[in-house]
């Protein structure tokens, strides 16, 4: 009885997340719209909505690039579970982490509850998923350097905020440099990992270090193991790139729907900084944060706010909530295929 009343309370709480996440995303939308109507209704009118249909196919596409190499990684990391519910795992986590994640805690935590049944290690799990993560936000962080630079060559800015978008590059690049660092470096990977499981302690009393340890040697040996497969890597590479690439598309159509859309330099500088400000946030999802984020800076960038504020909102519904919907028809198969392995 007890386990019922469980049950169901986790699925009314995550039923009330789910409804006040689009409750306050409808009532942002109606404020955006009552603030400045005229110019809503002129964009609108010259919108080509259509192209929504073309940022859903690049949306499909980049989640399809980033499940598969999610798939690669698993295997890689010597992860023994089939290649469909690796590709599975990795799609409805990728569609939850969109919505629900900090820092992608949630991605995570629901890619190691689905494959516990296996007989698959928690530690070895994280580890294929941490590597995975990794490499999806050195690339991500890659994009907006990439469009920081073109901004400053082409001299679309000029004087303080030249400046100000120097600096984050630098400071972009010095986050990659120490991510790398970090995770390709044993003896600083495991004195980080020491660090994370003694504030853990001091914060919930609860011991994991021997979780830690074997995250530790997942990790490991994981990379090694890619260091060796080189031809894995070189897809796993090219599968991250085209994620982001292809996200960066489904903007761009969405841009499009709406009116004129940027080029490419300024789209990479805009979309880079706002997903990355969305997920640094401490909001579920990055939810308003990501969309003032990447209309502030396009319409830095010469967009007109009101294009740049509809685009971040349609771009929200195309890449993440349709998704989501949808990938609570797959989750429901996990959660009944894990149950018949548990049995």
């Amino acid at each position: 009885m007890t386990a019922k009343k469980n049950v169901k309370t986790k699925g009314n709480r995550g039923e009330r997340i789910v409804t006040l996440i689009v409750g306050v995303f409808i009532v942002a939308a109606i404020i955006l719209i009552a603030l400045d109507w005229k110019q809503v209704k002129n964009v609108l009118s010259k919108s080509n909505l259509e192209l929504t249909l073309v940022a859903l196919l690049f949306t499909v596409v980049s989640y399809f690039c980033l499940s598969f190499g999610y798939v690669i990684v698993n295997k890689v990391f010597s992860i023994k579970v089939g290649w469909r519910e690796l590709f599975e795992v990795g799609l409805v986590s990728t569609a939850l982490n969109n919505i629900l994640a900090f820092m992608g805690a949630a991605g995570h935590s629901l890619r190691v509850m689905l494959m516990r049944g296996h007989k698959v290690e928690p530690g070895g799990i994280m580890a294929a998923s941490v590597f995975h993560s990794y490499l999806n936000n050195i690339i991500m962080f890659v994009f907006p350097v990439i469009g920081l630079v073109y901004v400053l060559i082409s001299h679309r800015v000029h004087g303080g905020t030249a400046t100000i978008f120097a600096i984050l590059a630098g400071i972009l690049v010095l986050i990659i440099a120490i991510a790398t660092v970090i995770m390709l470096v044993p003896k600083i990977r495991s004195w980080v990992l020491h660090v994370v499981s003694s504030l853990w302690h001091r914060i919930t009393r609860k011991d994991i270090t021997p979780f830690i340890t074997d995250l530790d040697a997942a990790l490991s040996n994981g990379v090694t193991a890619m260091r060796r497969n080189r031809s894995a890597t070189i897809i796993l590479l090219v599968l991250m790139s085209a994620f982001w690439a292809f996200s960066a598309g489904a903007l761009w159509f969405c841009f499009s729907a709406l009116g004129k859309a940027p080029d490419i330099g300024v789209l990479f500088c805009g979309f880079g900084i706002g997903i990355i400000a969305g997920n640094l946030s401490m909001i579920p999802g990055g939810l308003g944060v990501q969309e003032a984020s990447l209309a502030g800076v396009f319409a830095l960038l010469g967009t007109s706010f009101t294009q740049a504020a509809l685009a971040s909102i349609l771009f929200r519904v195309v890449y993440d909530f349709i998704p989501f919907l949808l990938s609570l028809l797959l989750y429901r198969q996990l959660m009944r295929r894990k149950k018949k392995t548990t049995s």
